[in-house]
């Protein structure tokens, strides 16, 4: 497994257990000449098996800084994966790092540099999905909690092979990091018990080409050799993050999402998040969906370099605007009846731009087909409340 490039924890003092929380950052593959152009749904957890394992036991923990920064061009998949695995943890706070660093230029109508996202299109519309998700808790805390202890003479001890991008946490007691893709994690400090129903690490199986969590709602799969894909399921967000091109995924409550063929290999990040109403086969209510579908992104003419081993750089050479993304090609069956769904393509700023056709399956159901024919990268589906039909 890798690792990024920066990492860090801050614990605000005093230290121990009566620290208040618990903070971390950390940035995918980021650096300020050169990124690996890579994906993390490949890796096994990626940054996730680095920051988990920094959680206090009874302690509030927030991510303070997060981004997979430009140029790369799967970033669409980065807040989302952490906003998702954050509350399978049941971390308190994800800061997308960060608006931006200068003070003019903010109409740029191009990305303007490795951790700026003002002007990034995917990395706003993976925003609105993800805060969604986060904000309302769409996905439950996971139900188990797998903790070791470190006392203080253990951790200071670590600290002789620590530095100031890699501080004491859990790992140094045996807390694996890929773990957290299933269970709750943390580490008990000084003068903390382990509670009596927590498991320890040894006794959790992270073998297999996919983890699940134990809620069911999150699952990382790595069954295809180098398409990796994690899918969220849960009765308000569902999304197939990854190298899902091709393949068909049942997200349960009468969603099935079909990613089509992509530029990077089947790679693309879609989502849809429930807005008003609720994902059922009987339109009792006023429903409102919103659909996100992202992929590869650039300037035009960036000075795109490739180095080898996956690194790339753009050095000085950002490019001009506009910034030109994908459009993602999928196949989207709903649970509502086919007759009751109306589907629009939104502009840049949200509103309608085209009605879309809505077909039906052989059970009635909505069957959607989105595109690069629509030039964007979200749509809005709205499915009108009917009376039930009154039988004898």
């Amino acid at each position: 497994m890798t690792a990024p490039t920066t990492e860090r924890r801050h614990i605000v003092v005093p230290p121990g257990p009566s620290a208040l929380r618990v903070e971390n950052l950390s940035v995918w593959y980021g650096a300020y000449q050169a990124i690996r152009n890579i994906s993390m749904v490949n890796e096994r957890g990626g940054t996730l098996t680095w920051l988990a394992p920094k959680r206090v036991l009874g302690k509030p923990h927030t991510l303070t800084e997060y981004n997979h920064p430009a140029p790369n061009t799967f970033t669409g998949e980065g807040l989302l994966i952490a906003a998702a695995y954050g509350l399978l943890q049941d971390w308190d706070a994800i800061y997308f790092y960060t608006y931006a660093h200068r003070r003019d230029n903010l109409n740029a109508r191009k990305i303007t540099g490795f951790f700026d996202i003002d002007q990034h299109p995917v990395q706003w519309v993976s925003l609105v999905s993800a805060g969604a998700m986060f904000l309302r808790g769409d996905v439950s805390p996971a139900q188990q909690l797998v903790a070791v202890s470190l006392s203080r003479e253990q951790e200071i001890d670590a600290l002789r092979n620590s530095w100031a991008w890699r501080l004491v946490d859990g790992s140094d007691a045996g807390l694996r990091g890929e773990i957290a893709l299933k269970h709750r994690v943390a580490v008990a400090v000084e003068g903390q018990t382990l509670p009596p129903d927590a498991l320890r690490p040894e006794q959790v199986n992270t073998s297999g080409n996919s983890l699940t969590s134990d809620t069911g709602q999150l699952k990382w799969d790595w069954s295809v050799s180098g398409k990796g894909v994690v899918t969220i399921s849960t009765p308000r967000t569902k999304a197939v993050i990854g190298f899902g091109g091709g393949r068909q995924f049942d997200l349960g409550d009468g969603v099935v999402i079909e990613p089509g063929s992509t530029r990077q290999n089947g790679f693309s990040v879609i989502t849809l998040t429930v807005r008003q109403g609720a994902l059922s086969a009987q339109v009792t209510q006023t429903t409102q969906l919103l659909i996100t579908a992202t992929g590869y992104v650039q300037n035009t003419g960036w000075g795109w370099e490739e180095l080898g081993d996956n690194r790339v750089t753009v050095r000085d050479n950002w490019g001009t605007a506009p910034t030109l993304v994908e459009g993602i090609p999928a196949r989207i069956t709903l649970p509502m009846p086919a007759g009751a769904v109306q589907v629009y393509a939104l502009d840049e700023r949200g509103a309608r731009k085209a009605k879309m056709p809505v077909s039906r399956d052989s059970s009635g159901r909505a069957v959607i087909q989105i595109g690069a024919q629509y030039q964007t990268l979200w749509y809005e589906v709205v499915a009108a409340a009917r009376r039930p039909v009154a039988t004898k």
